[in-house]
């Protein structure tokens, strides 16, 4: 994998390596840690499938019935669990993984405060709340259980822990080894020369941190065509 990077007039390009062994660890840690946890109940007469089993923890089934079809009798079961929701750098863990070099940009540049904090939720249901007409008993009701279940989230997502660190120990677990550098104008030479299509739309500039260099470059050149 490579990535590119201008520093004033210069573009650099760099290897880049990891342990995956490491890179790996690291997302269970954050699955574990970082992901935001919903409690589910499901009534069935079937089992439930899961997409990925293991974001489903603490699952438990009680009987609570049975259910009557043409040639047979299948017992009703309550199925309860916690669902984890990893935050998106997960994703971008996945992709790194399966060597995607497009995805370092978005790593640099994670934003963790994308997502709305579980009190943020609160406070807006508790607005809206407010906002409803004592008379509309349906909507209160329902904006009520809204603002229940949110309560619960909370507790149940007490322990889980910021995005922050393990964002940064991510950044430091990839090198970024130097291996060449060309000008600009030579590179733009080297491009109109081969006839690639290029044009300031397609090249995105980031910025760099926590780069194994002694000093960071201050922008990102990310070339997505390959010479």
């Amino acid at each position: 994998m490579y990535y590119y990077l201008k520093n004033e007039a210069i573009v650099e390009k760099y290897l880049i390596s990891f342990n995956k062994e490491e890179i790996e660890q690291l997302k269970e840690k954050i699955i574990d840690e970082c992901s935001f946890i919903e409690h589910k109940e499901i009534s069935s007469d079937y089992f439930p499938t899961f997409s990925d089993k293991k974001l489903i923890r603490n699952l438990k089934e009680i009987k609570v019935g049975n259910k009557e079809y043409f040639e047979e009798t299948r017992g009703v079961y309550l199925y309860s669990f916690d669902q984890y929701e990893p935050p998106y750098l997960v994703k971008l863990i996945d992709r790194l993984l399966n060597n995607d070099e497009k995805c370092i940009s978005e790593i640099l540049n994670y934003d963790i405060y994308a997502k709305k904090s579980i009190d943020d939720k609160i406070k807006l249901a508790n607005q809206e709340l407010m906002e409803i007409n004592d008379e509309d008993i349906y909507q209160k009701k329902i904006k009520l259980k809204e603002l229940e279940d949110l309560v619960k989230s909370k507790e149940l997502n007490k322990e889980q822990r910021s995005i922050e660190p393990y964002h940064k120990q991510l950044i430091g677990l990839i090198k970024f080894d130097l291996v060449d550098s060309m000008s600009i104008d030579d590179l733009n030479r080297a491009i109109f020369f081969l006839g690639l299509e290029s044009s300031p739309s397609q090249i995105q500039t980031d910025n760099l941190q926590n780069s194994n260099r002694e000093s960071s470059p201050k922008k990102i050149l990310l070339i997505d065509k390959k010479l």
